[in-house]
């Protein structure tokens, strides 16, 4: 409890089956499949991938595995791969966002739900549902603990990613519960103590969220919600560490698009980029003025998925959940200006399509994500790895940083 305080808020199974692939699938061009998931090691992979201390990614799947309920895994560069944990068949499962790391070495992520199955496929509405979800932490050896567990009314039902705030503190984002059930926003300490810090309003907030929250450099928190606002399309919106909520701004529906669903990038110039439906990728500034960088044509994406990722050569990077060529999706890179946009890779079958997260870059400045429809016999998604070595000499004009202020 004093940990908690000091930041001044206002108010086991082990499943270690080792299953080890002595080298990648297959290379296309620069993209290199490292696994293709068979349903047996799970299905479905989503959020983002994190890299752990010793320089391998870690990750979720919402389906399969061993009790069909999703998995934690662990990959490395060379595509060896292993299971850490597998989701019960009675209890928290089915995952739908990635982990994060704490300075405490241990992982730290979200189950949308409880659930009491038994044999039932977790996809079968025969499933008794109950609850708000759970956050748990996992250990890199795959020791596993549930920290909270929200089946008490009024409780926020936890959704999107954690974020590390520091001081053992993690926030996160729900889409259900709260004081209008349409979600808000919690904190959570890494020993389980849980506290409701804001709900959201709806028309004058937004909400409900599906991202997660960005800890800006001025200390305060910012992501978008998918509905609501003043024209009920999402907005972008700034909170105060003790949960006061102000919208910067509300989406139209229009030209600068609706629904954004990712967690927010803020970039090197301090601005805030992400993406949102109807195919725009935005950028907008801590006062609340948004310009829209790109709007996709579907012959080079459509759905900007997740947060995007700013490279060491001044570039965003990004997916796109369908689109292309084969309408499986594209990795493409962007200039922060908006004026220089890139098509670097776009998903087959063969390799997965369907990106459902945003890549991120190893520290060995390759970019890693997942997919999660097709790829391999079984059509179960699979994790990549995209070469960049290639791209490293073209840079993007120099960015204004005043534009951030």
């Amino acid at each position: 409890m004093t940990r908690f305080a000091s930041f001044r808020l206002p108010i086991a199974l082990l499943a270690t089956a080792a299953l080890a692939m002595s080298a990648p699938l297959h290379a296309a061009n620069n993209l290199t499949v490292l696994h293709a998931f068979d349903k047996t090691d799970g299905e479905y992979p989503q959020g983002q991938l994190v890299q752990g201390p010793d320089g391998a990614f870690y990750g979720i799947t919402t389906y399969g595995g061993l009790n069909g309920y999703g998995e934690i895994f662990r990959v490395d560069a060379s595509g060896d791969f292993s299971i850490l944990y597998s989701f019960p068949k009675s209890g928290a499962g089915s995952p739908i966002s990635g982990l994060v790391l704490m300075d405490d070495g241990f992982f730290y992520g979200t189950t949308p739900r409880l659930h009491v199955c038994g044999d039932t496929p977790p996809r079968n509405p025969r499933c008794k549902i109950f609850g708000g979800g759970t956050v748990f932490r996992v250990a890199a050896d795959g020791t596993f603990t549930t920290l909270h567990v929200l089946n008490k009314a009024g409780q926020l039902q936890v959704s999107g990613p954690l974020t590390d705030v520091g001081d053992d503190l993690l926030y996160g984002v729900a889409t259900l519960g709260g004081a209008n059930n349409i979600g808000g926003v919690y904190a959570i300490s890494t020993d389980g103590i849980y506290v409701p810090l804001a709900s959201f309003l709806g028309a004058t907030t937004g909400g409900p969220s599906q991202g997660g929250l960005t800890r800006g450099v001025d200390g305060n928190f910012y992501g978008t919600t998918y509905k609501g606002g003043a024209h009920d399309a999402g907005t972008v919106f700034r909170m105060t560490p003790d949960g006061t909520i102000t919208t910067l701004y509300a989406f139209t529906g229009g030209a600068d698009g609706r629904s954004p669903n990712g967690t927010l990038l803020q970039g090197s110039d301090g601005r805030f980029y992400g993406g949102a439906g109807g195919g725009t990728v935005f950028a907008i500034t801590t006062g609340g003025a948004l310009t829209v960088l790109h709007t996709f044509d579907g012959t080079d994406g459509t759905g900007v998925q997740d947060r995007l990722a700013e490279g060491d050569d001044g570039w965003l990077y990004g997916t796109s959940l369908g689109g292309g060529n084969n309408n499986g999706g594209t990795l493409y890179r962007l200039s922060k200006d908006g004026q220089q946009f890139e098509v670097l890779h776009m998903f087959t079958p063969q390799e997965g399509t369907s990106p459902r997260s945003g890549p991120i870059f190893g520290s060995d400045g390759r970019l890693y994500g997942t997919v999660s429809g097709n790829g391999g016999p079984s059509a179960s998604g699979s994790i990549y790895a995209f070469d960049l070595t290639a791209l490293r000499n073209a840079k993007p004009s120099q960015q204004d940083d005043q534009r951030a202020r």
